[in-house]
């Protein structure tokens, strides 16, 4: 792997001649008589390996971009329990080509609601095939609704962004020359119309990036190297961003946008889904847990709520079904345990939590429930989860982290430079939503910024053209998604949520007193067709370039009939 020494470019005309340090084989492809088309590939920086980072380095590749990724950690296992993919997601990842097989998602299609006390179920919604209306609708490879170990799902995001090439797009290798018409053109791989690759895409490990010139695209290393020319550059250094400020306009206050913990905090942990685990062999949970095909609900949410200390329980399985996420979202106690004693803002993403503060926490809930943290705690049960598919879980135990809030941001972008993911909009987990608008996001980006002009001085206003309508398609969606998960499972009657809602979002919103994840609820925030979305933005912009052409060359006519 190159130096990040031997990444940056002038910056007096970066994309001019290729990188030498985007792909291993770039060095075979730089004989004079490559193409243009070979030879010419903006160049993009993404600043953050997580599951946003990943994304958008995927999509722009796609779109045939070169690109580099800088990353502060030395790639670990990604920590952290499961995670939702909704259609609005896995239509992306379907598209990209990720590997549902290996990563083992289970079906998330139903939800039910019960209580602390007695673990009855009191509602519950079966909604089997979600997301066949975006043609996505449940079988492996094809998208559908999934619950899925956050860690395979950044092992495949890792895998696509590693791949030798993208399935289905043109080989630069092969063209004979740089036309609109033959990069436009697919093998007829599903999914892949107007894909060009842009070549391997180089991840810079141990690389943090503390600065960044957001108008001349220019970024600068912890070690005070300054890497100058890139085209684009995109944020996505998560919940806590050290960049956010590059972006926010001069007149803001950048304190004022920094992510700040509310009074919630949540306990997440990881049980084996066995035959003799508990959750099969007692009786009062059995029957929450047993699989579908053997008699028991249709997989997806079950939320367990005491209403008296406000503490929610949600679990769902991941793995096959071999192993079962929990997430416990509550009150953070006033004198919280946790490693050496820590305070209550030192509770990061990994803290351990003590055993007794969980019980108490959870002193309304249904004993049964209450030996499901026992088992956390067991060194054998950690154990079987922990070599699951060979990649482990990165946890072992119950963690506990603080949850965020942060005002709205009224642009997510500035110059060459977008913001995506946590870092543009801090979620809380109520909905199970950030993650799937994170890959919204960077799956948009594929289509807004394919189809570049080769001249440089084009180069840089079409990004700048496109990062408009970046904007304009995700301000609304973000926006909306962070509001309704940040106002908690009351969202719309929680006072001044839905005039701030309507202050970025003129769609449709379901009726107040709308259950998470019920249909009308799910229509909203999950169907949703990134894609299709960026596609129709990119015609509407081509008919009002056409457009306004048309008037001034009648403007023209006019003028010169007059003066004849």
């Amino acid at each position: 792997m190159s130096s990040a020494l031997d990444v940056g470019q002038p910056k007096t005309s970066p994309s001019a001649a290729p990188s030498s340090t985007t792909s291993p084989t770039s060095s075979s492809s730089s004989s004079s008589s490559s193409s243009s088309i070979q030879n010419y590939r903006p160049r993009a920086a993404i600043l953050g390996a997580g599951i946003s980072g990943l994304s958008a380095s995927i999509s722009l590749r796609r779109a045939g971009w070169s690109c580099t990724i800088f990353e502060r950690s030395l790639f670990s296992n990604e920590t952290g329990a499961a995670i939702t993919l909704p259609p609005n997601a896995s239509l992306c990842l379907a598209r990209w080509g990720f590997d549902f097989d290996k990563a083992e998602p289970v079906p998330n299609w139903s939800i039910r609601f019960a209580r602390a006390d007695t673990l009855e179920v009191v509602k519950s919604e079966e909604y089997k095939g979600f997301g066949e209306d975006l043609g996505v609708g449940g079988e492996k490879g094809h998208g559908g609704s999934w619950g899925v170990h956050r860690a395979d799902l950044h092992w495949g995001l890792r895998e696509l962004v590693g791949a030798q090439r993208v399935k289905g797009a043109i080989s630069r290798s092969t063209c004979k020359e740089k036309t609109r018409e033959t990069e436009g053109k697919v093998d007829g791989e599903h999914g892949t119309e107007g894909v060009v690759d842009g070549g391997m895409v180089e991840i810079q490990l141990g690389k943090e990036v503390a600065g960044l010139d957001c108008e001349e695209g220019v970024i600068e290393l912890k070690d005070g190297t300054s890497l100058e020319g890139w085209d684009l550059v995109v944020i996505a250094d998560g919940a806590h961003s050290k960049l956010l400020p590059s972006i926010l306009p001069s007149s803001s206050t950048p304190s004022a946008y920094q992510a700040q913990p509310t009074s919630r905090s949540i306990y997440r942990f990881l049980l084996p889904l066995t035959p003799s685990s508990p959750l099969l062999t007692n009786p009062s949970l059995r029957p929450h847990f047993l699989p579908h095909s053997r008699g028991g609900p249709l997989p997806g949410f079950l939320s367990w709520h005491d209403p008296i200390r406000d503490v929610l329980w949600v679990s769902y399985p991941c793995r096959g079904g071999r192993v079962l996420n929990n997430a416990i979202v509550h009150d953070t106690p006033s004198q919280p345990s946790g490693e050496a004693g820590e305070s209550v803002p030192g509770r990061g993403w990994s803290t351990a939590v003590g055993r007794e503060e969980v019980l108490q926490v959870l002193s309304g809930f249904h004993e049964a429930a209450r030996g499901l943290v026992d088992l956390a705690y067991e060194e054998e049960g950690e154990e079987k989860v922990e070599e699951e598919n060979g990649r482990g879980t990165g946890e072992k135990g119950i963690k506990v982290h603080h949850l965020f809030k942060r005002p709205a941001l009224n642009s997510f972008v500035r110059g060459k430079a977008v913001v995506i993911g946590d870092a543009a909009h801090v979620m809380m987990p109520t909905h199970a939503a950030g993650g799937a608008i994170a890959i919204e996001s960077a799956a948009t980006m594929e289509v807004l910024f394919r189809d570049f002009p080769s001249d440089p001085p084009q180069l840089e206003e079409f990004v700048k053209r496109r990062l408009k309508l970046f904007d304009q398609l995700r301000i609304p969606r973000c926006n909306l998604t962070m509001l309704a998960s940040n106002a908690g499972p009351k969202w719309l009657n929680v006072k001044g949520v839905e005039e701030e809602a309507r202050r970025y979002s003129k769609g449709p919103l379901p009726h107040k007193d709308t259950l998470p994840w019920t249909k009308e609820f799910r229509q909203v925030l999950f169907c949703y067709d990134a894609f299709e979305a960026a596609e129709a933005a990119v015609r509407k912009e081509g008919r009002v370039a056409v457009g306004a052409a048309s008037r001034s060359e009648a403007m023209g006519s006019e003028v010169k009939a007059g003066n004849m």
